[in-house]
């Protein structure tokens, strides 16, 4: 699902320099003339929720004492959350623009998924299938809220483009991993015997 959401072209065409990721998407709708003088408002930071979501959950994920993964998968994994930091910040890596209003939440976020991959060890027993029930929720925006905000700017970057644009190969490697994701996690939950107390199953480890 990073990978997806941060590397592969969101929008594809054969050349490289109309080639959009979501990183990319979420530029770009910007200089939209509809955007530009206020006939439509989106949330372009949409466009990065499933990078924001693989690169905050992972470290959380790959350390965790009921998973045991073996330590090099654990660090190999952990690892990656650094290029998806640096693909979630601004273009342009400058204290000011990093700072600026426009794109701070996008640095608390990558600083924030930094944090997590260097003290997820000290946070191995917190419980897996609290974690897993709500990452399940956060899903669910994962899908839809970058595809809802696409649908309101497609007739326009179709305008720009001089031609009809869909949602790429980078946008089906999120929905690929997501429900790849979600199988794994019915699998967890398949495996435990579900107690009466409900509480004590979201809990339990």
């Amino acid at each position: 699902m990073g990978i997806g959401g941060g590397f592969v072209p969101w929008i594809w065409r054969d050349s490289v320099a109309l080639q959009l990721t979501a990183p990319g998407l979420a530029e770009f709708v910007k200089f939209l003339p509809e955007i530009r003088n206020g006939q439509l408002s989106i949330e372009r930071l949409y466009f990065l929720l499933p990078l924001f979501v693989a690169m905050l959950a992972l470290p959380l994920l790959v350390e965790n004492k009921q998973l045991d993964l073996p330590i090099w998968l654990r660090w190999g994994l952990r690892l990656t959350v650094m290029p998806m930091a640096l693909a979630a910040l601004s273009p342009v890596w400058t204290p000011a623009v990093l700072t600026s209003a426009e794109f701070r939440l996008q640095t608390v976020l990558a600083i924030s998924a930094v944090g997590l991959t260097v003290i997820a060890p000290l946070l191995r027993h917190l419980p897996l299938k609290i974690l897993l029930g709500l990452l399940c929720l956060v899903y669910l925006a994962v899908l839809a809220l970058p595809a809802w905000q696409f649908t309101l700017v497609q007739a326009s970057i179709a305008e720009a483009y001089h031609e009809p644009v869909a949602l790429g190969p980078g946008w089906w490697l999120v929905v690929v991993g997501v429900g790849l994701s979600l199988v794994g996690i019915g699998q967890i939950f398949a495996k435990t015997k579900i107690p009466t107390n409900w509480w004590e199953f979201l809990s339990s480890r």
